[in-house]
């Protein structure tokens, strides 16, 4: 820690000093003001003119004067407003516009015309500024303004539900919550989410929003407490970084000279989810949210304070009970009462029975803010945001299903404690120069617990890892603790002169993880069958710990990222913008890992190998071009590289993975042997020797975090009637993309299946080990229209966006076993092979729509937001391990030729794994085969061609397209003095209310479906075995889940609100 206070210390001491020099920052939290100050008469720029910028709520000042071609910027102003800029220059009168609304990391361009002295009085007119067609306006950005916020439909106050109006923003609709946020057909981790400009990943890498709490499913802060959203994809100033997919920045309200506030609660329960397309109810659940805001002025024009809060409780079944489960008790599938029986009778373990689950989520959500008007020069801002969350885990990812059931012992509770607190000055240095100043500090806390300690015990089923039932401590949960301690300092300092406008800055970031995970801690058991099991025959086990003194000792380990960057964008005339800017990226890593000797003998490799401290590059060029000077069309785009963030549990794998500080041994070799103990903290972790080997992760000293080429070309017009439109493209190329390799293993041979890669250890003394790597292969495109269109009372927006995204791996998993276990393969596991994406949406088409009016003295307020979509793309996969990789979850389909005549296909008969033979093709006495036109029959449902022999593409296919159906109504009752009361309501999927056919949501879990097992080849015809997964897995349409979860429900919330 000592370190650590002391870097950060020099850290700030050396931005300091670099605050001195031309500096510009990474992350935004501002808007600009600019445009260009003219003669009446002539039109003539006018340089010398003082403009002046107030923002009428809190009576902030700004001013600068412009330039020698009459351009002015004000930049780092707050966003919002409305804003009152007024232009003054002796001989001529005064020119006032009022209204000026300032968008979140834009510049909102207000034209200034001044004419003769004397003529007249001075002029007023109100702002028209267009956020589209703006010679600011280069890549590919949008807002979601207060309003937006305020109309348009989320049963679940969640940012998602309203990033996901931007065309390349895709929530996964097989999701009831809509938290996973995919941008461009790329890795939902690879996004950045700010607030204020503070990073607010889960840098880490463990949730699906990829924010702190997400895996509690806890939002980042109160919607209340948001003005606007930020989103970008493609952004050409250098400024915005940390991602390789989108950004997405928020930032908060503030107090104003006036004191307003809000408090609103929320309701829903069982009654408000409809009853599915099987007409069956959800069990009994409660959700509330209630929660406000409230703020003002503490002096007058000079310092101002800002709160909000919110609390949400969510009891939400899971709609998973054992009557789904068709185990009978004979073969691998054991009977769950017998399992419940013997546990309770032979080890006092009661398993929790075989109902529904409920899933109960809080949170409790804080923010502060206090902002300062010090002088006419500088603006102090100090704020603090606490998020807490808390909740359970489905069993193991929800695996319950025909032939798979997780006991309630299986699950896991979470908890997350968030506390991020920034402070920021604004400063004017003179008439031309500017400085905006930011610190952060974060701190963020998770920690898992479990209902019980007990080995994690599985039986039957495929596989090891795959079995049947499971009960007991989970596997990754009995030592699981992570604390992050997140120092930012960002700094930039802007020159305005002339038609430029210049920045140059620095923004650094230091971490400090100390990750507490090992998995199997509490040991790991599988048991062929129930009766295996009673008898205490092992058939696999593993256990993980900590070396030393302390079985739970973490992996503890720093990281840092230093930026330094200048930009500059120029006005130039004929109505041209051109943007340039050169950022430089380092990270570092200042902890080594241990070195294991046994690795760097048995393979040569490693262990102490980190990523190595170098810099990246990243230039970007952007233009606008108005062709008429009209302001009804532009031509903007772009080129420029863009780095973001890997997530950090990636790199800590290798810090925690060298078989040194913390071991997993397996023993499931020949002539390794274990009892069964139930003892949790007496689990054997000594075998004879050579029959147990630890496993390893290490990373590729040139490892470096994801980097993308991007460019765009958009082009902007305003068709009849003010009909804003837009067409864009969008092109990625992957520079560096994440790869796995398991470098204990070596190929010899081929597949006797279908001439694939074999493989064998290399060395038995260590098990998998998993090498985190790189790979180039992966590319994007994307083609989008627009239209919008903003009436009276009527606002609509509808855009389609069509993706063509491929990649070398999916990268969903957070361990490197996972990683490279769920990394599919045509063959050559050693060989990246570009394929289509599972973050892809091949079509997606959007509507939001809002309309407002009143009734006498009632208002009231429609929101609606329409959207439909390609389906998931996934995978067909083979069991049986035909590459002999050791894994039996990334072998991708083999058709053999012929058609159904090619193949023989076999009944599951309980999971048998008999070879074939003479005579028994199935491999056991009295079992025939199937018709093996079953076979050819599931593979033309999903479209494929069974006469066509291939091992099929990773994600080659696509689950059924998804619609929904939001909306969102509003009352306003006749207000009381200064209170006004709101009737809220909010209905998802509303399609499904209308129909209960409608809005029915079909998807592949992960990803991945496993039709058929391999068994082998029958030595009298020659053809390869085919055995069925499971009893009807080749049944058309089994492969898809969804048709009775939350997702294909209805579901509304009612609530209150009063508005002073």
């Amino acid at each position: 820690m000592t370190n650590f206070v002391t870097r950060s210390r020099t850290l700030l001491l050396i931005a300091a000093l670099w605050a001195f020099a031309p500096i510009l920052h990474g992350q935004v939290t501002t808007g600009n003001i600019g445009g260009t100050v003219s003669a009446k008469q002539d039109a003539a720029a006018l340089p010398g003119v003082t403009v002046e910028a107030i923002h009428v709520p809190t009576g902030t000042r700004y001013s600068t004067v412009s330039g020698p071609n009459g351009y002015y910027t004000i930049p780092n102003v707050r966003v919002g407003g409305p804003y009152r800029v007024t232009a003054n220059l002796e001989g001529f009168k005064a020119v006032t516009v009022e209204n000026v609304q300032v968008a979140l990391g834009e510049t909102a361009h207000v034209p200034l015309s001044l004419g003769m002295a004397g003529v007249s009085e001075a002029i007023t007119v109100t702002a028209n500024v267009d956020p589209v067609i703006n010679p600011n306006h280069t890549g590919s950005t949008s807002e979601v303004t207060t309003r937006q916020i305020e109309a348009l439909p989320t049963v679940n106050r969640t940012l998602q539900d309203f990033a996901r109006t931007n065309p390349y923003f895709t929530t996964d609709l097989s999701d009831a919550n809509g938290t996973a946020l995919n941008v461009a057909g790329r890795n939902n981790k690879y996004n950045s989410i700010q607030i204020d400009g503070a990073v607010n990943n889960d840098l880490f890498g463990l949730g699906v929003t990829g924010t702190p709490g997400g895996q509690t499913g806890a939002q980042p802060i109160s919607l209340d407490a948001i003005q606007q959203l930020q989103l970008v994809i493609s952004p050409y100033d250098v400024r915005q970084s940390g991602f390789t997919g989108g950004g997405v920045n928020a930032v908060t309200r503030s107090g104003t000279n006036d004191f307003s506030g809000s408090v609103f609660g929320t309701k829903r329960n069982n009654n408000f989810v409809g009853r599915g397309l099987n007409d069956t109810p959800v069990a009994s659940f409660n959700q509330t949210q209630y929660g406000g805001r409230f703020g003002g002025p503490i002096v007058h024009d000079k310092i101002f304070f800002f709160i909000s809060g919110e609390k949400n409780r969510k009891a939400t079944p899971l709609g998973i009970s054992g009557s789904i489960y068709t185990g009978s008790g004979t073969g691998n599938l054991p009977g769950l009462q017998n399992v419940i029986d013997y546990a309770k009778s032979k080890y006092n373990l009661d398993l929790g029975g075989t109902g529904d689950i409920t899933s109960q989520v809080n949170s409790d959500l804080l923010f502060g803010r206090a902002d300062f008007n010090l002088g006419a020069s500088n603006n102090l801002t100090l704020r603090h945001n606490y998020v807490f969350g808390s909740q359970p885990s489905a069993p193991s990812s929800y695996s319950r299903k025909s032939s798979q059931f997780y006991f309630d012992t299986s699950r896991y509770f979470i908890q997350d404690h968030t506390n991020s607190t920034v402070l920021q000055l604004n400063s004017v240095l003179g008439a031309n120069y500017f400085n905006e100043a930011r610190v952060t500090h974060q701190l963020i806390k998770d920690a898992r617990t479990t209902p019980v300690l007990f080995p994690t015990v599985e039986i039957g089923g495929s596989a090891p890892r795959a079995g049947a039932v499971q009960f007991g401590t989970e596997r990754f949960s009995g030592a699981n603790t992570l604390d992050q301690n997140v120092v930012e300092f960002t700094d930039d300092f802007t020159i305005t002169k002339g038609s430029h406008n210049i920045v140059v800055g620095t923004h650094n970031e230091m971490f400090k993880f100390k990750n507490l995970f090992i998995q199997d801690f509490y040991g790991y058991y599988y048991f062929k069958t129930l009766t295996d099991f009673m008898n205490g025959n092992v058939s696999n086990y593993s256990i993980g710990f900590a070396t030393g003194s302390d079985p739970r000792r973490p992996t503890a380990f720093k990281a840092s990222q230093y930026s330094l960057y200048v930009n500059d964008q120029w006005h130039l005339p004929r109505n041209l913008t051109l943007t340039f800017g050169l950022r430089a990226d380092k990270p570092s890593f200042p902890d080594t890992p241990t070195l294991n000797p046994l690795v760097q003998t048995e393979l040569g490799l490693l262990t102490s190998s980190k990523p190595k401290d170098s810099i990246t590059w990243e230039p970007r060029a952007g233009f606008n071009w108005d062709p008429t000077g009209t302001g009804k069309q532009q031509l903007r785009g772009g080129i420029g590289i863009f780095q973001g963030r890997a997530p950090y549990v990636w790199i800590s794998n290798g810090y925690g993975g060298t078989g040194v500080e913390t071991q997993i041994l397996a023993c499931n070799a020949p002539g390794c042997t274990t009892p069964f103990i139930a003892d949790p903290n007496a689990q054997p972790r000594t075998f004879a020797a050579g029959t147990a080997a630890p496993q390893i992760s290490l990373t590729d000293p040139d490892f470096k975090f994801p980097r993308i080429l991007r460019s765009t070309l958009g082009y902007d017009r305003e068709l009849i009637w003010g009909i804003r439109s837009t067409a864009e493209l969008l092109y990625s190329k992957t520079q560096e993309d994440i790869f796995y390799y398991n470098m204990n293993w070596k190929p010899t041979g081929v597949s006797p299946l279908d001439g694939r890669p074999t493989y064998s250890r290399i060395s038995t003394k260590v098990s998998d080990t998993f090498l985190v790597s790189n790979t180039d292969l992966g590319r994007e495109i994307m083609e989008t229209v627009q239209l919008s269109k903003s009436f009276n009372k009527l606002t609509l927006n509808a855009n389609y966006i069509h993706q063509d995204a491929k990649s070398a791996a999916d990268a969903g998993s957070s361990t490197a076993s996972s990683g490279f276990n769920f990394q599919t393969s045509r063959g050559d596991i050693f060989k990246p092979e570009l394929a289509p994406t599972f973050f892809q949406v091949r079509h997606r088409f959007n509507l939001a729509a809002t309309y407002d009016f009143t009734t006498g003295p009632l208002s009231h307020s429609f929101g609606l937001f329409y959207a439909m979509q390609s389906g998931n793309p996934y995978s067909l996969l083979i069991d049986g391990n035909p590459n002999k990789d050791n894994s039996s979850s990334n072998d991708l389909l083999f058709v053999p030729a012929g058609g159904a005549a090619g193949v023989i296909l076999c009944p599951f008969n309980n999971g048998s794994t008999a070879a074939p033979a003479a005579g028994r093709p199935c491999g056991v006495t009295g079992i025939t085969p199937l018709d093996s036109s079953l076979f050819s029959t599931f593979l033309n449902s999903v479209g494929l061609d069974p006469n066509k022999s291939a091992i099929l593409e990773r994600n080659n296919l696509e689950a059924p397209w998804q619609r929904r159906l939001d909306f969102h109504y509003e009352l306003g009752l006749p207000a009381i003095h200064s209170a006004r009361l709101l009737v809220t309501g909010d209905v998802q999927n509303l399609l499904n209310m209308l129909n209960k056919d409608w809005g029915i949501e079909k998807f592949v879990n992960f990803s991945t479906y496993t039709p058929v097992r391999f068994q082998g080849i029958d030595p009298t015809s020659g053809k390869p075995v085919y055995r069925e997964e499971t009893a009807g897995a080749l049944t058309p349409g089994t492969q898809f889940s969804g048709f009775t979860s939350n997702a294909s429900r209805w579901q509304a919330r009612v609530g209150l609100r009063v508005t002073f």
